[in-house]
């Protein structure tokens, strides 16, 4: 996030010397400075996206960890049966053979059970 702040602050320092030498017009200013904006607001509307998936996964990771019941599409999921795959954050089944043989529940698709 502070790169995307500091590559806004470079383009208005860039567009406000432009003006000062005047070799852009007035529209063509706004304009620069009008999608900077843009820009950066999309780019901080995903950034706060992908930290809110980031914190779900943590919390659930913690809940799993600490022996909690996970619900993944109606299927309970404890540290018995599964375990956590950090690299593709999802819950991978133990069992080699059974009802659970070959299960993987991607962990941005589940919740932590509610008591």
């Amino acid at each position: 996030m502070q790169i995307l702040i500091g590559l806004f602050f470079l383009i208005v320092a860039g567009t406000l010397i432009a003006a000062r030498l005047e070799a852009i017009s007035h529209e063509k200013k706004l304009q620069i400075l009008k999608t900077a904006a843009l820009v950066l607001t999309l780019l901080w509307l995903y950034e706060m996206s992908v930290d809110y998936e980031d914190t779900k996964v943590r919390n659930l990771y913690n809940a799993f960890k600490q022996g909690k019941t996970i619900v993944c599409k109606d299927q309970k999921v404890t540290p018995e049966h599964f375990y956590f795959e950090t690299g593709t954050e999802s819950f991978v089944s133990t069992d080699e053979k059974g009802p659970l043989s070959g299960l993987i529940y991607p962990a941005d698709e589940c919740e932590i059970e509610s008591d």
